[in-house]
């Protein structure tokens, strides 16, 4: 099992991310976790003299299987309205054994 990370610009986006994937069978649950200030560096065409933007945007913590891993990382970088969507993946090393059930069986 894994969870991937990725951000939003606004709640109702996220909330479009989020159904598109529990719908597809690619996420079992996606948490939204609202109001995440993001400080990066971004494109020297809107950055200058190191500037830095800061956006309030709303953090996805996306559940799911590492089998389908590929196909949420493309599907989310395909649907997303970034041009580079943040997409981390993090691999559930331990957890309890009916939520990591739950989760198998929310995806098949």
């Amino acid at each position: 099992m894994i969870i991937a990370y990725s951000t939003a610009p606004n709640e109702t986006i996220a909330n479009e991310i989020a159904h598109y994937l529990i719908n597809a069978k690619l996420a079992a649950c996606v948490n939204l976790i609202p109001q995440v200030k993001s400080i990066y560096y971004w494109n020297n065409e809107i950055i200058e003299d190191n500037e830095i933007i800061e956006d309030n945007e709303i953090l996805m913590m996306i559940k799911s299987e590492k089998s389908k891993q590929q196909n949420l990382i493309d599907t989310l970088v395909e649907i997303h309205p970034y041009d580079i969507p943040e997409v981390i993946i993090i691999p559930i090393e331990n957890s309890f054994k009916g939520y990591l059930n739950w989760i198998h069986t929310s995806l098949n």
